[in-house]
């Protein structure tokens, strides 16, 4: 984890007496509605497989470990060829001397899983134009090649996108469709980031994107001299899509920590799966600028910012009071009661 949360202040996943208690960040309602999906078929399944598995083989062997931390977990739910989820929780043993809510597993955080049968390579490429369509190929420093840099992934029924296809997705996305100068990619597919916490896990899932590597590579670029014979420029523009803001805001957060300035740097955020100003006072602080490139369109986009008490848009006001007034009653409500309840303030809790 990159910074502890206040399990105290965590729901019961289900009002329920069976086995192990069961915990969750609320914070955590919008990924939870945007990778379980609990009102379809599957997430109904993989929600209900959840309580099931954790109640009962939290710490069992189909669960992967965090290197030097006994407590910290995850584990996969769902159909790793299709619909599936990778939740990160902690186990206490009692209340930790008021730090938690008593003896059980604590759900702070979650992610969907992006199936890659292609082994489409995750981190930092450089793409170039040719007749075929954009080439790729890796770069083995953290430093960027080029002054644009877009972040993020994709996928579809089969899988993760070809970096060709993405290209073209991103270009679009953008309004550049006719695009065909040179630039840098930070292939981000969200499945099993988790800060900079690194896990042993029960199978092999290949390289993965990693907020600390995205942080090394704005650090890296920020400060790289002109005697180290690469391309300066004195201003590079990042295009952020859709869920990589979560993997922008964290490595944002890691960049803070290590006391750097990323005053070269203007983030462009189209249809941030993360609230805006939070990226936004992350990337001043830093000396940075972060705007919204376009209007947001998305219903998740829409809703991570209408959960936001600095949203950009004060209509939402209402939205966020209501999700405090129903957290702040955790000892009568569950998780789930929750997520039914703001159901209908939001256009996909449904």
């Amino acid at each position: 984890m990159t910074s502890s949360p206040d399990f105290s202040s965590f729901l019961s996943y289900y009002n329920s007496d069976a086995g192990r208690k069961v915990y969750i960040d609320p914070e955590l309602i919008l990924p939870f509605a945007e990778y379980v999906k609990p009102a379809t078929d599957s997430g109904d399944l993989i929600a209900s497989e959840i309580m099931q598995r954790l109640s009962s083989v939290a710490d069992g062997k189909d669960a992967g470990q965090a290197e030097g931390k006994p407590d910290l977990y995850y584990m996969d739910f769902g159909k790793i060829t299709g619909h599936c989820v990778r939740l990160f929780y902690k186990i206490f043993q009692d209340d930790a001397g008021g730090l938690s809510r008593g003896p059980g597993v604590y759900i702070y955080n979650l992610c969907g899983f992006a199936h890659n049968p292609n082994k489409v390579g995750a981190g930092l490429f450089h793409m170039k134009h040719a007749p075929r369509g954009w080439d790729s190929t890796p770069i083995g420093d953290r430093q960027l090649k080029n002054k644009i840099f877009r972040i993020g992934s994709a996928q579809n029924e089969n899988g993760l996108l070809s970096l060709q296809e993405l290209s073209l997705e991103m270009l679009a996305a953008s309004g550049q469709a006719t695009y065909k100068t040179d630039f840098d990619l930070y292939h981000s597919p969200l499945s099993i980031i988790i800060g900079d916490q690194k896990y042993t896990s029960p199978e092999a899932r290949g390289k993965i994107a990693n907020p600390q590597e995205l942080a090394d590579i704005l650090v890296g670029t920020a400060t790289a001299n002109e005697w180290g014979g690469s391309q300066l420029y004195d201003h590079y523009t990042v295009y952020v899509y859709d869920e990589s803001a979560k993997l922008l805001t964290d490595a944002l957060r890691l960049v803070k920590g290590s006391n750097q300035v990323l005053k070269k740097f203007e983030f462009r955020l189209l249809e941030p799966h993360a609230p805006l100003s939070v990226v936004a006072r992350l990337a001043n602080n830093l000396g940075a600028t972060a705007v919204l490139d376009k209007t947001v369109k998305t219903a998740f986009s829409s809703s991570y910012q209408m959960l936001d008490p600095a949203s950009y848009d004060d209509s939402n006001s209402k939205v966020y009071a209501k999700f405090q007034q129903q957290i702040q009653n955790k000892a009568n409500i569950s998780f789930f009661e929750v997520w039914r309840s703001m159901k209908t303030d939001t256009n996909f809790l449904r």
